[in-house]
């Protein structure tokens, strides 16, 4: 594996923004895939004709919890995903109603992935994580420091001072320099992407009506809803190692020309977590079996997933292609994907580029 550089990212960015069309049918548990005059079982070999993969579900829509916070005075949104401490996460998932993932690979994010967020232990009481003012981060999308990996820091007033809401990190910053408060740094890292901010929010799509043809560009949220506190996204179907079904949702990126393709933000900072164990893969497909993946193919495969200790939400990610299309075929499983690489029968490359897809949860009831 090697870096591919520009020409890989910008194929990467078209890619995503082409539709994707696949041929539909009923649910019923399996995938298929179909040439122009024949179909064949789920992992079986084609070698003529246009090869289809046939999956349902591909595109559903995944409603989170919004939750307040100040940048630099003004009122910002974000969902937590997210924590590098079991605790943290437990008592995230309680607070927000919506499942917040003990990811301890975030631990390895290098410093300067980093952003800084202010929790407050006591104070005036709001909506913050310890039942106080709501957090203030140090930037916003469009600062050069944003970044949605935030490093929290712990802030207590002192016991003879009057506390008041503090709405900027420079406020926090000159209220410690008079002796009113301290501040703490944690040994915690957690997601916390933005959705909406002063001048801005994630791009909302034109078209939301969700389909199994549904293409991956033109933004990620379908709704965004400050008076319910949630925000609406698109959940894409993929596979985990074990070949199960998983949902992720697209929120950052840290190439710009993927970030605008995907209608997400563009998070420079994450880059750096590429040659990190902050990072895990995430295998994309860039010929073969048409279907729902990134580039138009097959849908893509997860090196990690929930519950196991390397998983990671910072998807770097892998290109898989086949050194002859005609003969590709439907892979579900990182093993079958190591097993074609040992085989020669498909290269996979880094595409350079770290994307933040948290897995979520998705009731299909």
């Amino acid at each position: 594996m090697w870096a591919l550089g520009t020409f890989a990212i910008l194929f990467l960015a078209s890619a995503f923004i082409s539709p994707t069309f696949i041929q539909r049918n009923a649910y019923s548990g399996n995938e298929k895939m179909t040439s122009d005059a024949m179909t064949s079982k789920e992992g079986e070999q084609m070698t003529s004709g246009e090869m289809v993969q046939q999956l349902t579900e591909t595109n559903v829509p995944v409603t989170l919890p919004l939750t307040r916070g100040f940048v630099n005075g003004h009122e910002v949104f974000y969902i937590t995903t997210e924590a590098s401490e079991k605790a943290v996460a437990d008592h995230l998932t309680n607070l927000t109603g919506s499942r917040v993932v003990h990811a301890p690979t975030l631990k390895s994010t290098p410093a300067d992935s980093l952003a800084n967020i202010y929790e407050f232990k006591n104070g005036i009481e709001g909506t913050g994580p310890q039942g106080f003012q709501p957090n203030v981060a140090d930037s916003q999308p469009g600062d050069v420091g944003y970044s949605p990996l935030w490093r929290i820091n712990l802030v207590e007033w002192k016991q003879d001072v009057m506390p008041r809401e503090l709405r900027s990190e420079d406020d926090i910053l000159a209220a410690q320099d008079k002796g009113d408060l301290s501040i703490k740094p944690a040994d915690v890292v957690v997601n916390c992407p933005f959705v909406q901010w002063n001048g801005g929010s994630l791009k909302v799509r034109q078209d939301k009506t969700l389909t199994d043809e549904t293409a991956y560009g033109d933004g990620q949220v379908l709704n965004i809803d400050i008076d319910k506190m949630e925000v609406t996204l698109v959940g894409h179907r993929g596979f985990s190692p074990d070949g199960s079904t998983i949902y992720y949702i697209a929120t950052d990126a840290s190439v710009k020309e993927v970030a605008d393709a995907l209608g997400i933000v563009f998070a420079n900072k994450t880059g750096s977590t590429l040659k990190s164990g902050a990072s895990s893969d995430l295998f994309v497909f860039t010929n073969g079996i048409k279907g729902s993946g990134p580039m138009g193919f097959q849908a893509s495969i997860a090196g990690t997933d929930v519950g196991d200790e390397a998983y990671s939400p910072l998807w770097r990610i892998q290109t898989v292609t086949w050194n002859n299309s005609s003969e590709a075929e439907f892979l579900r499983t990182v093993q079958e994907i190591s097993s074609k690489g040992s085989d020669g029968k498909i290269k996979i490359d880094i595409a350079g580029a770290v994307v933040n897809c948290p897995f979520v949860e998705v009731d299909k009831n």
